[in-house]
Protein backbone atom coordinates (compact mmCIF):
# COMPACT_ATOMS: atom_id res chain seq x y z
CA UNK A 1 0.00 0.00 0.00
CA UNK A 2 3.02 2.09 0.18
CA UNK A 3 4.26 4.90 3.14
CA UNK A 4 1.78 7.30 1.86
CA UNK A 5 -0.99 8.83 4.24
CA UNK A 6 -4.53 7.68 3.23
CA UNK A 7 -7.12 10.92 3.04
CA UNK A 8 -9.30 10.88 6.06
CA UNK A 9 -8.31 7.53 7.34
CA UNK A 10 -7.77 8.19 11.05
CA UNK A 11 -7.20 6.24 14.08
CA UNK A 12 -9.83 7.18 16.76
CA UNK A 13 -11.33 5.79 20.02
CA UNK A 14 -9.81 2.40 19.21
CA UNK A 15 -10.58 1.93 15.59
CA UNK A 16 -9.78 3.35 12.26
CA UNK A 17 -12.52 5.18 10.66
CA UNK A 18 -12.86 7.45 7.55
CA UNK A 19 -14.19 9.99 8.86
CA UNK A 20 -15.41 12.79 5.65
CA UNK A 21 -15.74 16.68 5.92
CA UNK A 22 -19.51 18.09 6.07
CA UNK A 23 -18.95 18.77 2.41
CA UNK A 24 -18.83 15.76 1.80
CA UNK A 25 -21.45 14.45 4.22
CA UNK A 26 -23.50 16.96 2.02
CA UNK A 27 -23.03 14.82 -1.24
CA UNK A 28 -23.86 11.22 0.84
CA UNK A 29 -20.94 10.54 2.52
CA UNK A 30 -20.96 8.79 6.01
CA UNK A 31 -18.19 8.03 8.96
CA UNK A 32 -17.06 4.47 8.47
CA UNK A 33 -15.71 2.45 11.15
CA UNK A 34 -13.21 0.02 9.94
CA UNK A 35 -11.32 -2.43 12.51
CA UNK A 36 -8.83 -1.89 15.33
CA UNK A 37 -5.88 -3.10 13.70
CA UNK A 38 -2.86 -4.65 14.55
CA UNK A 39 -0.64 -6.74 15.86
CA UNK A 40 1.77 -4.36 14.00
CA UNK A 41 2.49 -0.61 15.00
CA UNK A 42 2.30 2.76 12.50
CA UNK A 43 5.10 4.94 12.08
CA UNK A 44 2.55 7.02 14.41
CA UNK A 45 2.57 4.64 17.41
CA UNK A 46 -1.55 3.26 16.26
CA UNK A 47 -1.92 -0.30 15.86
CA UNK A 48 -1.49 -0.75 12.24
CA UNK A 49 -4.75 -1.09 9.98
CA UNK A 50 -5.45 -4.07 7.86
CA UNK A 51 -4.88 -4.25 4.01
CA UNK A 52 -8.65 -4.24 3.41
CA UNK A 53 -9.52 -1.66 5.73
CA UNK A 54 -7.03 0.41 3.64
CA UNK A 55 -8.09 -0.59 0.37
CA UNK A 56 -11.42 0.57 1.67
CA UNK A 57 -10.67 3.83 2.64
CA UNK A 58 -8.83 4.44 -0.58
CA UNK A 59 -11.93 3.78 -2.35
CA UNK A 60 -14.22 6.14 -0.66
CA UNK A 61 -11.75 8.29 -1.58
CA UNK A 62 -11.45 7.37 -5.32
CA UNK A 63 -15.67 7.79 -4.85
CA UNK A 64 -15.25 11.32 -3.22
CA UNK A 65 -12.81 11.57 -5.95
CA UNK A 66 -15.57 10.72 -8.90
CA UNK A 67 -18.00 13.29 -6.99
CA UNK A 68 -16.02 16.18 -7.09
CA UNK A 69 -15.12 16.36 -10.45
CA UNK A 70 -18.97 16.52 -11.34
CA UNK A 71 -20.11 13.00 -11.05
CA UNK A 72 -23.35 11.84 -9.41
CA UNK A 73 -23.25 11.74 -5.40
CA UNK A 74 -23.23 8.63 -3.96
CA UNK A 75 -26.61 7.04 -2.12
CA UNK A 76 -27.90 8.58 1.19
CA UNK A 77 -25.72 7.46 4.48
CA UNK A 78 -24.40 4.54 2.92
CA UNK A 79 -20.79 3.18 2.90
CA UNK A 80 -20.01 2.37 -0.40
CA UNK A 81 -19.99 -1.32 0.10
CA UNK A 82 -21.37 -3.62 -2.82
CA UNK A 83 -23.88 -6.20 -1.58
CA UNK A 84 -25.13 -8.53 -4.40
CA UNK A 85 -28.13 -7.57 -6.31
CA UNK A 86 -31.31 -8.50 -4.61
CA UNK A 87 -29.85 -9.00 -1.04
CA UNK A 88 -30.86 -7.38 2.06
CA UNK A 89 -27.84 -5.00 1.73
CA UNK A 90 -28.63 -4.25 -1.55
CA UNK A 91 -32.43 -3.75 -0.51
CA UNK A 92 -30.72 -1.30 2.13
CA UNK A 93 -28.86 0.92 0.03
CA UNK A 94 -31.67 1.49 -2.36
CA UNK A 95 -34.29 2.01 0.64
CA UNK A 96 -31.82 4.51 2.14
CA UNK A 97 -31.42 6.40 -1.29
CA UNK A 98 -35.21 6.50 -1.65
CA UNK A 99 -36.11 7.60 1.79
CA UNK A 100 -33.55 10.55 1.32
CA UNK A 101 -34.84 11.23 -2.60
CA UNK A 102 -38.48 11.61 -0.83
CA UNK A 103 -37.01 14.13 1.67
CA UNK A 104 -35.37 15.98 -1.26
CA UNK A 105 -38.54 16.09 -3.40
CA UNK A 106 -40.16 18.03 -0.40
CA UNK A 107 -37.16 20.41 0.35
CA UNK A 108 -36.46 18.91 3.75
CA UNK A 109 -32.96 19.13 4.40
CA UNK A 110 -31.92 17.38 7.89
CA UNK A 111 -30.23 18.64 10.55
CA UNK A 112 -26.99 16.73 12.25
CA UNK A 113 -29.33 16.30 15.04
CA UNK A 114 -31.68 14.87 12.88
CA UNK A 115 -29.20 12.21 10.98
CA UNK A 116 -27.96 11.68 14.48
CA UNK A 117 -31.73 10.14 15.54
CA UNK A 118 -32.24 8.38 12.24
CA UNK A 119 -32.80 4.56 13.65
CA UNK A 120 -32.30 3.21 10.34
CA UNK A 121 -28.34 3.23 10.34
CA UNK A 122 -27.83 2.16 13.88
CA UNK A 123 -30.54 -0.79 12.99
CA UNK A 124 -27.89 -1.65 9.95
CA UNK A 125 -25.03 -2.11 12.46
CA UNK A 126 -26.87 -5.35 13.86
CA UNK A 127 -28.58 -6.15 10.62
CA UNK A 128 -25.66 -6.26 8.45
CA UNK A 129 -23.44 -8.59 9.80
CA UNK A 130 -26.44 -11.47 9.88
CA UNK A 131 -28.16 -10.71 6.70
CA UNK A 132 -26.57 -8.19 4.30
CA UNK A 133 -25.35 -10.99 2.05
CA UNK A 134 -28.79 -12.87 2.18
CA UNK A 135 -31.45 -13.38 -0.03
CA UNK A 136 -34.48 -11.98 1.99
CA UNK A 137 -36.44 -15.12 1.08
CA UNK A 138 -33.66 -17.37 2.75
CA UNK A 139 -34.31 -15.68 5.89
CA UNK A 140 -36.36 -17.75 8.61
CA UNK A 141 -37.59 -16.90 11.62
CA UNK A 142 -35.42 -18.80 13.52
CA UNK A 143 -32.46 -17.06 12.86
CA UNK A 144 -34.26 -14.07 15.26
CA UNK A 145 -35.27 -16.37 18.15
CA UNK A 146 -35.03 -19.98 18.90
CA UNK A 147 -34.50 -21.92 21.73
CA UNK A 148 -30.93 -23.73 22.21
CA UNK A 149 -31.62 -27.47 22.65
CA UNK A 150 -29.15 -28.59 24.90
CA UNK A 151 -29.37 -25.66 27.27
CA UNK A 152 -33.25 -24.35 26.51
CA UNK A 153 -31.59 -21.00 26.57
CA UNK A 154 -33.39 -18.31 23.96
CA UNK A 155 -30.84 -17.38 20.86
CA UNK A 156 -30.81 -15.70 17.52
CA UNK A 157 -30.56 -11.75 17.25
CA UNK A 158 -33.25 -11.08 19.48
CA UNK A 159 -32.12 -12.39 22.77
CA UNK A 160 -28.40 -11.25 21.47
CA UNK A 161 -29.43 -7.53 21.25
CA UNK A 162 -31.06 -7.34 24.44
CA UNK A 163 -27.95 -9.27 26.40
CA UNK A 164 -25.84 -6.03 24.50
CA UNK A 165 -27.95 -2.88 25.19
CA UNK A 166 -31.53 -3.32 26.05
CA UNK A 167 -34.86 -4.17 25.36
CA UNK A 168 -35.74 -0.70 23.94
CA UNK A 169 -32.82 -1.58 21.22
CA UNK A 170 -33.90 -4.36 20.07
CA UNK A 171 -37.63 -3.21 19.54
CA UNK A 172 -35.69 -0.20 17.73
CA UNK A 173 -34.26 -2.31 15.03
CA UNK A 174 -37.08 -5.19 14.77
CA UNK A 175 -39.05 -2.05 13.91
CA UNK A 176 -36.65 -0.76 11.05
CA UNK A 177 -36.21 -4.35 9.74
CA UNK A 178 -39.97 -4.69 9.14
CA UNK A 179 -40.04 -1.14 7.43
CA UNK A 180 -37.03 -2.93 5.29
CA UNK A 181 -38.74 -6.26 4.56
CA UNK A 182 -41.95 -3.91 3.24
CA UNK A 183 -39.65 -1.68 1.11
CA UNK A 184 -37.82 -5.08 -0.26
CA UNK A 185 -41.11 -6.24 -0.80
CA UNK A 186 -41.89 -3.30 -3.05
CA UNK A 187 -38.85 -4.06 -5.29
CA UNK A 188 -39.72 -7.70 -5.86
CA UNK A 189 -36.99 -8.91 -3.20
CA UNK A 190 -39.40 -10.59 -1.50
CA UNK A 191 -43.48 -11.45 -0.60
CA UNK A 192 -44.66 -8.87 1.65
CA UNK A 193 -46.54 -11.57 4.02
CA UNK A 194 -43.35 -13.30 4.72
CA UNK A 195 -41.55 -11.06 6.69
CA UNK A 196 -39.46 -13.45 9.89
CA UNK A 197 -39.92 -11.28 11.65
CA UNK A 198 -43.83 -11.19 12.09
CA UNK A 199 -43.85 -14.70 13.34
CA UNK A 200 -43.00 -13.06 17.22
CA UNK A 201 -44.42 -10.38 18.96
CA UNK A 202 -41.75 -7.61 18.71
CA UNK A 203 -42.79 -6.15 22.60
CA UNK A 204 -42.10 -2.23 22.60
CA UNK A 205 -40.39 -0.80 26.11
CA UNK A 206 -42.33 0.07 29.23
CA UNK A 207 -42.55 3.83 28.60
CA UNK A 208 -41.03 5.57 30.82
CA UNK A 209 -43.65 7.34 33.59
CA UNK A 210 -40.89 9.78 35.75
CA UNK A 211 -42.44 13.31 36.40
CA UNK A 212 -41.19 16.24 38.26
CA UNK A 213 -43.70 18.28 40.57
CA UNK A 214 -43.41 22.34 40.13
CA UNK A 215 -41.46 22.79 43.17
CA UNK A 216 -38.87 20.64 42.50
CA UNK A 217 -38.90 21.97 39.41
CA UNK A 218 -38.35 26.02 41.10
CA UNK A 219 -35.89 24.39 43.41
CA UNK A 220 -33.34 22.91 40.48
CA UNK A 221 -33.90 26.84 38.96
CA UNK A 222 -32.52 28.15 42.02
CA UNK A 223 -29.62 25.60 42.78
CA UNK A 224 -28.50 25.90 38.82
CA UNK A 225 -28.82 30.02 39.25
CA UNK A 226 -26.88 30.11 42.71
CA UNK A 227 -23.70 28.28 41.13
CA UNK A 228 -23.56 29.87 38.31
CA UNK A 229 -25.13 27.67 35.46
CA UNK A 230 -27.02 30.68 34.62
CA UNK A 231 -28.34 29.28 31.16
CA UNK A 232 -29.19 25.81 32.53
CA UNK A 233 -31.36 27.67 34.95
CA UNK A 234 -33.04 29.72 32.09
CA UNK A 235 -33.04 26.80 30.08
CA UNK A 236 -35.28 24.38 32.52
CA UNK A 237 -37.79 27.46 33.27
CA UNK A 238 -38.46 28.06 29.77
CA UNK A 239 -38.33 23.76 29.16
CA UNK A 240 -41.04 23.33 32.20
CA UNK A 241 -43.59 26.01 30.50
CA UNK A 242 -43.22 25.51 27.07
CA UNK A 243 -42.87 21.56 27.49
CA UNK A 244 -40.41 21.39 24.33
CA UNK A 245 -38.43 18.65 24.65
CA UNK A 246 -34.18 19.23 25.27
CA UNK A 247 -32.92 19.68 21.55
CA UNK A 248 -35.91 21.56 21.20
CA UNK A 249 -34.79 23.95 23.91
CA UNK A 250 -31.10 24.07 23.11
CA UNK A 251 -31.96 25.07 19.50
CA UNK A 252 -33.91 28.10 20.71
CA UNK A 253 -33.12 31.76 19.53
CA UNK A 254 -33.73 35.28 19.81
CA UNK A 255 -35.15 35.27 16.18
CA UNK A 256 -38.01 32.87 17.06
CA UNK A 257 -39.42 35.19 20.03
CA UNK A 258 -43.26 36.42 19.40
CA UNK A 259 -45.58 38.25 21.28
CA UNK A 260 -49.22 38.25 21.52
CA UNK A 261 -51.74 40.22 23.95
CA UNK A 262 -51.34 37.60 26.52
CA UNK A 263 -47.37 37.13 26.78
CA UNK A 264 -44.13 35.62 24.98
CA UNK A 265 -43.76 33.04 23.03
CA UNK A 266 -41.37 31.25 21.08
CA UNK A 267 -42.33 30.00 17.41
CA UNK A 268 -40.72 27.13 16.40
CA UNK A 269 -40.65 23.85 14.19
CA UNK A 270 -40.17 20.53 16.73
CA UNK A 271 -36.68 18.79 15.23
CA UNK A 272 -37.98 15.34 15.85
CA UNK A 273 -41.54 16.11 13.84
CA UNK A 274 -40.91 18.95 11.73
CA UNK A 275 -44.48 20.17 13.02
CA UNK A 276 -44.86 23.43 14.54
CA UNK A 277 -45.01 24.74 18.10
CA UNK A 278 -45.76 27.95 20.36
CA UNK A 279 -43.64 27.67 23.23
CA UNK A 280 -45.52 29.98 25.70
CA UNK A 281 -43.87 31.63 28.49
CA UNK A 282 -44.68 32.06 32.02
CA UNK A 283 -44.21 35.48 33.86
CA UNK A 284 -41.63 33.20 35.85
CA UNK A 285 -39.79 31.95 33.00
CA UNK A 286 -39.64 35.34 30.98
CA UNK A 287 -38.23 36.96 34.03
CA UNK A 288 -35.45 34.20 34.14
CA UNK A 289 -34.27 34.37 30.64
CA UNK A 290 -34.17 37.93 31.19
CA UNK A 291 -32.50 38.12 33.62
CA UNK A 292 -29.99 35.43 32.20
CA UNK A 293 -29.52 37.99 29.15
CA UNK A 294 -28.67 40.90 31.38
CA UNK A 295 -26.12 38.37 33.11
CA UNK A 296 -24.63 37.44 29.48
CA UNK A 297 -22.90 40.05 28.95
CA UNK A 298 -22.92 40.42 25.29
CA UNK A 299 -25.41 40.70 22.99
CA UNK A 300 -26.65 37.70 20.94
CA UNK A 301 -27.18 37.51 17.47
CA UNK A 302 -30.80 36.36 15.94
CA UNK A 303 -29.90 33.21 15.34
CA UNK A 304 -27.52 32.45 17.88
CA UNK A 305 -28.75 29.53 20.68
CA UNK A 306 -29.85 31.14 23.79
CA UNK A 307 -28.58 28.76 25.76
CA UNK A 308 -25.10 28.43 26.94
CA UNK A 309 -22.52 26.28 29.27
CA UNK A 310 -21.34 28.59 32.18
CA UNK A 311 -17.53 27.80 31.18
CA UNK A 312 -14.61 26.65 33.32
CA UNK A 313 -12.23 28.63 34.74
CA UNK A 314 -8.48 27.38 35.83
CA UNK A 315 -7.72 26.29 39.31
CA UNK A 316 -5.11 27.83 41.02
CA UNK A 317 -3.29 25.65 44.20
CA UNK A 318 -0.50 24.78 45.22
CA UNK A 319 0.84 21.22 45.04
CA UNK A 320 3.08 19.41 47.53
CA UNK A 321 6.73 19.75 47.78
CA UNK A 322 8.38 17.21 45.36
CA UNK A 323 5.03 16.08 43.89
CA UNK A 324 4.55 14.95 40.40
CA UNK A 325 1.49 14.83 38.58
CA UNK A 326 -1.87 14.12 40.64
CA UNK A 327 -4.31 17.39 41.68
CA UNK A 328 -1.50 20.19 41.05
CA UNK A 329 -4.23 22.97 39.99
CA UNK A 330 -3.65 25.30 36.78
CA UNK A 331 -5.50 24.06 33.58
CA UNK A 332 -6.45 25.99 30.75
CA UNK A 333 -9.63 28.22 31.08
CA UNK A 334 -12.91 26.94 28.85
CA UNK A 335 -15.07 29.60 27.34
CA UNK A 336 -18.62 29.75 27.60
CA UNK A 337 -20.29 27.96 24.57
CA UNK A 338 -23.93 26.62 23.07
CA UNK A 339 -25.32 24.20 24.85
CA UNK A 340 -24.76 20.35 23.55
CA UNK A 341 -26.40 17.26 24.13
CA UNK A 342 -23.39 15.82 26.35
CA UNK A 343 -23.00 19.40 28.08
CA UNK A 344 -26.52 19.83 28.88
CA UNK A 345 -26.96 16.02 30.16
CA UNK A 346 -23.89 16.91 32.00
CA UNK A 347 -24.56 19.68 33.61
CA UNK A 348 -28.18 19.00 34.58
CA UNK A 349 -26.79 15.49 36.12
CA UNK A 350 -24.27 18.03 38.24
CA UNK A 351 -27.28 20.55 39.33
CA UNK A 352 -29.86 17.43 40.10
CA UNK A 353 -27.18 16.10 42.52
CA UNK A 354 -26.80 19.46 44.34
CA UNK A 355 -30.71 19.49 44.84
CA UNK A 356 -31.78 16.19 45.81
CA UNK A 357 -28.30 14.07 45.70
CA UNK A 358 -27.15 11.54 44.00
CA UNK A 359 -30.14 8.94 44.19
CA UNK A 360 -32.17 11.11 42.05
CA UNK A 361 -32.36 9.99 38.54
CA UNK A 362 -35.04 11.38 36.87
CA UNK A 363 -34.17 13.56 33.71
CA UNK A 364 -34.44 16.57 31.85
CA UNK A 365 -36.67 15.19 29.35
CA UNK A 366 -39.39 14.12 32.15
CA UNK A 367 -40.51 17.51 32.45
CA UNK A 368 -42.06 17.41 28.98
CA UNK A 369 -44.34 14.41 30.10
CA UNK A 370 -44.69 16.54 33.84
CA UNK A 371 -46.56 19.74 32.39
CA UNK A 372 -49.01 16.93 30.32
CA UNK A 373 -49.85 15.13 33.74
CA UNK A 374 -50.58 18.94 34.88
CA UNK A 375 -52.50 19.80 32.29
CA UNK A 376 -54.50 16.29 32.19
CA UNK A 377 -54.98 16.94 35.71
CA UNK A 378 -56.66 20.80 35.37
CA UNK A 379 -58.92 19.43 32.06
CA UNK A 380 -56.90 20.09 29.44
CA UNK A 381 -58.41 18.60 26.28
CA UNK A 382 -56.38 16.19 24.50
CA UNK A 383 -56.78 18.86 21.21
CA UNK A 384 -54.97 21.51 23.89
CA UNK A 385 -52.80 19.29 24.96
CA UNK A 386 -51.47 18.01 21.22
CA UNK A 387 -51.00 21.70 20.18
CA UNK A 388 -49.44 22.52 23.58
CA UNK A 389 -46.69 19.70 23.00
CA UNK A 390 -47.00 20.17 18.65
CA UNK A 391 -47.22 16.02 18.57
CA UNK A 392 -50.41 13.93 17.32
CA UNK A 393 -51.73 12.84 20.69
CA UNK A 394 -54.80 13.96 19.06
CA UNK A 395 -57.19 11.99 16.97
CA UNK A 396 -57.89 14.69 14.24
CA UNK A 397 -54.53 15.04 13.67
CA UNK A 398 -54.89 15.68 9.76
CA UNK A 399 -57.80 18.19 10.20
CA UNK A 400 -55.69 20.17 12.31
CA UNK A 401 -53.07 20.06 10.54
CA UNK A 402 -54.47 21.38 7.64
CA UNK A 403 -57.02 24.00 9.33
CA UNK A 404 -54.93 25.31 12.67
CA UNK A 405 -51.30 24.07 12.68
CA UNK A 406 -50.33 26.27 15.21
CA UNK A 407 -53.25 27.45 17.39
CA UNK A 408 -51.59 29.96 20.06
CA UNK A 409 -55.09 30.79 22.43
CA UNK A 410 -55.51 27.15 22.51
CA UNK A 411 -51.68 26.52 23.82
CA UNK A 412 -52.74 29.04 26.20
CA UNK A 413 -55.53 27.67 27.46
CA UNK A 414 -53.41 24.71 28.05
CA UNK A 415 -51.04 26.19 30.30
CA UNK A 416 -53.85 27.66 32.44
CA UNK A 417 -55.24 23.89 33.41
CA UNK A 418 -51.74 23.06 34.15
CA UNK A 419 -51.73 26.05 36.67
CA UNK A 420 -54.72 24.54 38.12
CA UNK A 421 -53.44 20.62 37.87
CA UNK A 422 -50.59 21.70 39.71
CA UNK A 423 -52.46 22.76 42.71
CA UNK A 424 -54.48 19.44 42.34
CA UNK A 425 -51.69 17.37 42.25
CA UNK A 426 -50.10 19.98 44.98
CA UNK A 427 -53.10 19.20 47.39
CA UNK A 428 -52.76 15.15 46.60
CA UNK A 429 -49.25 15.15 47.51
CA UNK A 430 -50.19 17.07 50.82
CA UNK A 431 -53.30 14.74 51.78
CA UNK A 432 -51.03 11.74 50.73
CA UNK A 433 -48.34 12.98 53.56
CA UNK A 434 -51.05 13.84 56.11
CA UNK A 435 -52.04 10.18 55.91
CA UNK A 436 -48.89 8.75 56.04
CA UNK A 437 -47.24 10.95 59.01
CA UNK A 438 -50.86 12.01 61.19
CA UNK A 439 -53.90 9.35 60.04
CA UNK A 440 -51.30 6.38 60.42
CA UNK A 441 -50.11 7.65 64.03
CA UNK A 442 -53.15 8.13 64.69
CA UNK A 443 -54.43 4.57 63.69
CA UNK A 444 -51.48 3.21 65.44
CA UNK A 445 -52.25 4.14 68.44
CA UNK A 446 -55.98 3.35 68.44
CA UNK A 447 -55.20 -0.06 68.01
CA UNK A 448 -52.61 -0.10 70.91
CA UNK A 449 -55.33 1.26 72.71
CA UNK A 450 -56.89 -2.02 74.11
CA UNK A 451 -53.68 -3.36 75.75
Amino acid sequence: MGKDKIRYFLYLNGRWRWRPTKAMKAHGFGLTTFGPGGPGIDSEGHPKASVEDQQRAIELNRAWDHVRSGQPSVPARTTLKHFPEGSVGDGYQRAMALRKAGRVAKGVIWTNEQEKRDGWPRAWKWIEPKFADCDPRTIEPEHFLRLDPVTGAALGLVPEIEAAVSVTERHMVIKVWRALWKKMAAMKYCDLDADPAKSFANTPPQPRDQIWLRWEVLRLVQVAWRHEYYGLAALMAIAWDSQLSPVDNRSLTLAQARRDPAGVYFAIERTKTDKAAAATLTQWSLAILIAYLKRFGVELMDNTPLFWTRGGRPVSRNGATGQWGGDHGGGRHIAPRPYTKSSLNQDFRAVRELAFGKQEKRQLQDMRRSGAVEGDAGGATIEDQSNKMANTVDRNKQLRKTYNPVNVASVRRFDQARVIGAKKLEAEQNAAESVTLTSLVTLLKSKEAPN
